[in-house]
């Protein structure tokens, strides 16, 4: 450990004696401070801390009408009259990890404003839900749920609960218990579908994808851990069994729908080892141990797959037919669009894996995968999100931190650079495409922002933790 992190340290020197960086904490802070001070609800009959998921650049304001089309993202999905706390997952965590490094309260009580006024005021009366995630929102100038949207579907992990708990633990509670009752068809099979009603009780079957459930366990794992409701546990013993029911007899995957057993994604699956893993510390030992059991299942399961990341390689394995776990779909250096990974954002996936388990593979495929961005610059030909290049960062500062290899941190910095250049230029507010000059967090400014004052951390203060959580998966 000493000697890693004398390693960490030399690599930290040689990149400060490079070329000078960017201020990466100025950038984000004129971010925070922007959507502090005129990115937050001024609409409607009721003003909000909330924060407005889009905003026209130079006005700071809503957008007057609907902004342009961006290739890769479904109308559906767009939240540009309101707010969308999913969408802005890894702002909340920026705003409380500004606190830490400054000094400054009010950028951790911005955070906790908003998130306690959203889940005081946005959740279903009649299914306990919110009004956030894919699909839904929170329109400010009705002051409701967005106008002819129906289902909730979980956009990311929510890895805010123990704060949120602290905010609004009825609200919370109740989530959780929504979730079960009202996500869930049925409590025997565990059968569900990623989309369930918001506004009434209307649970569907036959898209049971691994990383939903996944989600769902941690919710209420984290729930139980507060308050001790045997529903809860109730809620993971089911899920967990009809996943481990439905494992392929040959290849031990898990497919991703009852309707069929050859739809299978192995980033899915590993996204539901991660939180069967983390909430297995929540949970009493027998079910934890099942959880565990389950998770180590499918490393097997993973590891085995054949992903091709090393140079020039086909990238991880995106979708894969059952019995031989042959590829069917490989994820790209720099992918944007609905349901597409990057290879960066899939190769975080394994850090998060061999952080919990430590099981070589792991960083093994982590640290091929990372290698790939060593030459590869971010491909400007299309409309580049932000968050592609934040994985990319990502990739770069924990491959650093695992290797204390100088040549990550120097590509994470060229990496910074150009992500300034290409998504700060003329004012606070990060552009939602190298094609885009409006503000649009659905792609993603809040994790660039967040991996930027990761990348601050790395080179200024390396030994605070700024608490941050990757949850691209």
């Amino acid at each position: 450990m000493a000697s890693r992190s004398f390693c960490l340290l030399l690599s930290l020197v040689f990149v400060c004696l490079a070329e000078p960086q960017p201020d990466y904490l100025k950038f984000v802070r004129a971010y925070a401070d922007a959507m502090i001070q005129r990115g937050r609800d001024e609409y409607g009959a009721v003003r909000s801390p909330l924060f407005a998921a889009a905003l026209d650049r130079k006005t700071l304001r809503l957008p007057a009408g609907a902004p342009p089309e961006i290739p890769g993202i479904r109308e559906g999905d767009r939240t540009w009259t309101g707010a969308n706390p999913m969408h802005d997952l890894n702002l909340y965590q920026v705003l409380y990890a500004l606190t830490k490094i400054t000094g400054e309260a009010r950028y951790a009580a911005a955070a906790d404003e908003a998130l306690k006024w959203f889940f005081q005021h946005a959740q279903s009366p009649a299914t306990g839900l919110f009004a956030w995630g894919e699909h839904l929102g929170w329109d400010f100038h009705r002051e409701a749920v967005l106008a002819n949207r129906i289902p909730h579907e979980y956009y990311r992990p929510w890895v805010l609960w123990e704060k949120c708990f602290q905010l609004a633990p009825e609200a919370c509670r109740k989530f959780a218990l929504g979730v079960w009752r009202h996500q869930i068809a049925d409590h025997k099979t565990g059968e569900f579908s990623r989309h369930a009603r918001f506004d009434q009780h209307g649970p569907a079957k036959g898209w049971e994808f691994p990383r939903h459930g996944g989600f769902y366990i941690t919710t209420w794992a984290s729930a139980y851990g507060r308050c001790k409701d045997a529903e809860l546990l109730e809620a993971i013993e089911c899920l967990l069994a009809s996943f481990e029911d439905r494992r392929h007899r040959d290849s031990g995957a898990i497919p991703s729908t009852v309707r069929s057993s050859d739809l299978h994604s192995p980033q899915s699956e590993l996204s539901l080892a991660l939180d069967l893993w983390d909430g297995a510390k929540r949970v009493p030992g027998a079910l934890a141990a099942k959880m565990r059991a389950s998770a180590a299942r499918t490393d097997e399961v993973f590891l085995k797959a054949p992903h091709d990341v090393g140079p020039g390689g086909k990238g991880f394995v995106a979708a894969a037919a059952t019995a031989t776990l042959q590829p069917s779909a490989f994820t790209q250096t720099w992918a944007t669009g609905y349901g597409l990974m990057t290879d960066a954002q899939y190769s975080m996936l394994c850090l998060l894996r061999y952080r919990q388990v430590r099981k070589e593979p792991y960083r093994k495929l982590f640290l091929a995968a990372a290698d790939r961005y060593l030459a590869s610059a971010p491909d400007t030909s299309i409309a580049l999100y932000p968050g592609a290049v934040a994985d990319a960062i990502a990739a770069m500062l924990g491959a650093w931190r695992l290797t204390g290899d100088a040549k990550y941190l120097q590509r994470a910095d060229t990496l910074g650079r150009l992500a300034a250049e290409l998504f700060f230029a003329d004012g606070p507010l990060p552009r939602a495409s190298t094609r885009h000059d409006h503000y649009e967090a659905i792609t993603r400014a809040d994790t660039l922002a967040m991996e930027l004052l990761n990348l601050w951390g790395a080179r200024n203060r390396p030994r605070l933790n700024l608490g941050m959580i990757y949850p691209e998966r």
